[in-house]
């Protein structure tokens, strides 16, 4: 097969079967490009999670164009792009559509009771394989732990973090070294969204506040009812949480505003490529720099701070989505809530252990849960 189309499938794969976030999807690519087809290796794969925290745009997305652009320059970054956000994109378009009836169904509702829980297991179990990969060591066991905490329990944002563990390796190393119209709707969906990529550092939860801002708060494109619907609607779908937002708010906005269904397709395009062009402007330069500076010293000096904190953003990734709307409750429903834990062993250590492909542990999770409740 065409290596662009090969790729584009693989990012497709894992955009349809991704579900909470950019961070659920980190297992998933972990597995298809490291793992079985070694297009990078373990040490890359982290300086590679920890460069996309690092600049502004969704997360899944930066990482996708990055690896494109490593192996096949601008046209397989394209291609692994357009495989990441295609899926949430249709998904989102169609439950725009549909949603009253979607959130409604029971079937669906149980099927993530069971998916959700598994997805927590997926984030948490890649950072004990990429805690070898960072080379961690009795003297850096802390940075992983401290970042995790910080996130978790007081809410610090995962750039600071990078920020920080960035410099910091770079002057450990150099110590060591050295000892209205349809018209304007499109173009205000437009300009807010590339601001909301431009600007959105930290991923798709980063993005949630600016997007709220100005769609809620500036242009009054849907009231908070609305906003609240639309990020339960993004935990329950495949994809990156900026991009279906995205989506979801470009068809509401032009469809509020009085415009029929298809104008409102339109403008959940624009909306859509909007939040994505600056990730891939951005990361295709950074790319290119990466790539040429990758070996120097002062580079190899600031990843070595920034390894073990990605493994600390990923473990935090997890503890901050162990939380009662992805296992309940047991005040409220003991049942879900002992189900749930038991799901999320399952998917720990099934993964982990036994490397069952995660696609197919969110489908039997989800199998499960259809079961089980």
């Amino acid at each position: 097969m065409n290596f662009y189309l090969k790729s584009f499938a693989i990012f497709l794969k894992i955009g349809l079967f991704t579900i909470g976030g950019g961070y659920a999807m980190v297992p998933l690519i972990q597995d298809e490009i490291v793992e079985k087809r070694k297009w990078i290796d373990k040490e890359d794969f982290i300086d590679l999670l920890a460069l996309t925290q690092s600049v502004p745009g969704i997360f899944a997305v930066n990482i996708a164009i990055f690896i494109g652009y490593k192996l096949r320059k601008f046209k397989g970054a394209l291609a692994m792009a357009l495989g990441t956000i295609l899926p949430s994109f249709f998904i989102i378009l169609a439950i725009a559509l549909f949603f009253q009836q979607f959130k409604n169904y029971e079937v669906v509702e149980n099927i993530f009771k069971g998916i959700r829980p598994a997805v927590v297991a997926l984030i948490a179990a890649p950072t004990f394989s990429m805690a070898t990969s960072a080379k961690i060591n009795r003297y850096t066991i802390w940075i992983p732990i401290v970042s995790a905490l910080l996130i978790w329990l007081l809410g610090i944002s995962p750039v600071y973090i990078i920020i920080i563990a960035g410099v910091g390796g770079f002057f450990y190393g150099k110590y060591k070294i050295g000892r209205a119209h349809v018209r304007m709707i499109f173009l205000y969906l437009f300009y807010t969204f590339f601001k909301i990529g431009l600007f959105g550092f930290g991923g798709g939860y980063a993005m949630l506040s600016l997007i709220q801002g100005e769609v809620v708060t500036r242009y009054h494109w849907i009231n908070a009812g609305e906003f609240t619907d639309i990020v339960a609607i993004s935990q329950m779908t495949p994809g990156p949480i900026g991009i279906n937002s995205a989506t979801y708010v470009g068809y509401t906005a032009v469809l509020n505003a009085g415009y029929s269904e298809a104008f409102a397709v339109i403008g959940s395009i624009v909306a859509t490529f909007a939040v994505v062009f600056p990730s891939f402007i951005l990361m295709i330069a950074i790319s290119k720099f990466f790539l040429k500076y990758q070996k120097h010293p002062a580079v190899e000096a600031v990843f070595s701070g920034l390894r073990p904190a990605v493994v600390g953003l990923l473990a935090a990734a997890a503890l901050v989505l162990m939380n009662k709307e992805n296992f309940g409750s047991y005040k409220v429903d003991w049942y879900q809530f002992i189900i749930s834990i038991i799901i999320f062993l399952a998917a720990f250590f099934g993964t982990r252990k036994y490397k069952i492909n995660p696609i197919l542990m969110i489908i039997l999770c989800g199998l499960a849960g259809f079961l089980l409740y």
